[in-house]
């Protein structure tokens, strides 16, 4: 049962070699996550040179997102729990690890290449 929800999570069916028709690996699409969208990967099929169309999520709703799940838990935290700044900057390092996460797993299953 775990599997099949992790399968699902991270399926990554637009993943497509355009030349060959090859469906690309997990391991190589897990590139951009650290390198970016300029960098180029290989097809391991057919060797050509893979470039996404366009970005999966734009780095600007990304940057939005990490801001805001940083902020506002630690703010709520401070004002509607306990004026505690350690345990309000636990919580926020908590839910940008769940918006990483989510941004990662989003990433995956948007990827399309030309």
């Amino acid at each position: 049962m775990k599997k099949n929800i992790i399968t699902a999570l991270l399926s990554h069916d637009q993943a497509v070699c355009p030349h060959c028709d090859t469906k690309i690996g997990l391991k190589q699409i897990s590139k951009y996550l650290l390198k970016g969208t300029n960098y180029n990967i290989q097809c391991p099929h057919c060797n050509r040179a893979l470039h996404p169309k366009r970005e999966p999520i734009k780095f600007y709703y990304c940057f939005c997102a990490g801001f805001i799940s940083i902020v506002a838990p630690f703010w709520l935290y401070i004002w509607y729990v306990e004026d505690n700044f350690w345990k309000a900057i636990l919580l926020s390092i908590a839910t940008l690890i769940v918006c990483i996460i989510v941004i990662c797993i989003l990433t995956i299953r948007r990827i399309a290449f030309e």
